[in-house]
């Protein structure tokens, strides 16, 4: 009785682990961000719900103000300071690599219709958001895992002097992901840390 017990725990951890973040932004008329667990909804930007008013706290007396303790002097030389770039460089940059590419953007649909106040300056709207689009799809497909688009136009619109645009996004995020981000950072952290004299240094003044 008790492995089966202990098999079903160890099932419900897996499925949490392996379970996704997931990221909705949707922007029509307002911007709307959503943010769900698997199937649990755990914040929506704007709340429906209006946050509750604080009471004002009183104002204390100056004499009732404990003394504030007097802040530590950081002295850091230019060496120290490119010693804890090169360290954190080299701690974070594979690993923060790692977890980007595993950020999955999924279901992307955007509609922009440029205006202008006159045809010209329609048409340099149209040809420079057409430009940021194209150069930001392409970072995200290098930076991030970009699924294939659902829908992506950019037109011009003569008669409008404004220019609207509608957006929905998907990203996707394993937990299992965050955990390994996070134990290999630490590891690469404590391997650099005791390999680097100077960051060791710095890292002493710093504390």
């Amino acid at each position: 009785m008790g492995w089966i017990i202990a098999g079903i725990i160890l099932i419900i951890i897996l499925i949490l682990v392996l379970g996704k973040a997931k990221v909705t932004v949707d922007f029509s008329e307002s911007l709307v961000i959503k943010i769900k667990y698997m199937f649990f909804p755990i914040l929506t930007i704007p709340s429906k719900k209006k946050a509750p008013k604080k009471p004002k706290k009183e104002k204390k007396a100056k004499d009732e103000k404990a003394e504030k303790k007097p802040k530590k002097k950081i002295s850091l030389s230019l060496d120290n300071i490119l010693d804890l770039a090169r360290f954190a460089f080299s701690s974070i940059g594979k690993p923060l690599r790692k977890i980007l590419k595993r950020i999955e953007i999924s279901h992307l649909a955007l509609n922009v219709v440029c205006g202008g106040e006159d045809a010209a300056k329609a048409a340099i709207t149209f040809g420079a958001v057409n430009m940021a689009v194209g150069n930001l799809l392409g970072w995200f497909d290098t930076i991030f895992t970009l699924k294939p688009v659902d829908e992506l136009s950019v037109n011009v619109d003569f008669e409008s002097e404004e220019t609207t645009a509608d957006a929905y996004v998907e990203v996707k995020l394993t937990i299992a992901a965050v955990f390994a981000f996070a134990f290999t950072l630490i590891g690469r952290l404590i391997r650099h840390y005791l390999t680097h004299k100077g960051a060791r240094e710095a890292i002493k003044k710093l504390v």
